[in-house]
């Protein structure tokens, strides 16, 4: 696993190389890691992902999941850390700071400028786990895969 210290040091490398939406990345064999695309971001900065419009008649959590997924991702770009921090999954909590965490918010706020919608949303649904696939007009961001847990009735994010 990440060590506290490569933890610093993927917050000062993120911002160099395209930052995705998870807090620390892992290792794609694993079934709690989340493989993200790499491609450079484009300059242009999309509106807010309040714009972005439900998913209709989702089974069940998808709904759910979709909210939690639209709340982390607008907390994350906005640079929100204690908002973006609630939706994390206790395992993640363990193993980032809020402290760290906050560093990795302002990177991407300085690289992205703010929330925006989602071009499309995925999910599968197991129980309490879930794997969310979603998209934005920035590739860089562009999650697959990305594991999330629904604890006490609500869904978190469980990529770290």
């Amino acid at each position: 696993m990440i060590r506290n210290a490569m933890i610093r040091n993927a917050m000062i490398v993120m911002p160099l190389l395209a930052l995705p939406l998870t807090a620390c990345t892992g290792n794609a064999d694993k079934p709690n890691a989340a493989a993200s695309s790499t491609s450079a971001a484009p300059s242009a900065v999309a509106p807010p992902s309040a714009a972005a419009s439900p998913t209709a008649q989702a089974p069940d959590g998808q709904k759910e999941l979709r909210q939690a997924v639209l709340a982390y991702s607008d907390a994350f770009l906005d640079a929100k850390p204690t908002v973006a921090y609630d939706l994390f999954s206790a395992r993640c909590k363990d193993r980032v700071t809020l402290s760290e965490f906050t560093g990795m918010l302002a990177a991407a706020k300085q690289i992205y400028g703010k929330a925006m919608p989602l071009k499309t949303f995925d999910a599968q649904i197991s129980g309490d786990l879930a794997r969310a696939t979603y998209t934005y007009d920035v590739p860089a961001l562009n999650q697959t895969k990305e594991p999330w847990v629904r604890e006490d009735g609500k869904w978190k994010q469980d990529d770290c």
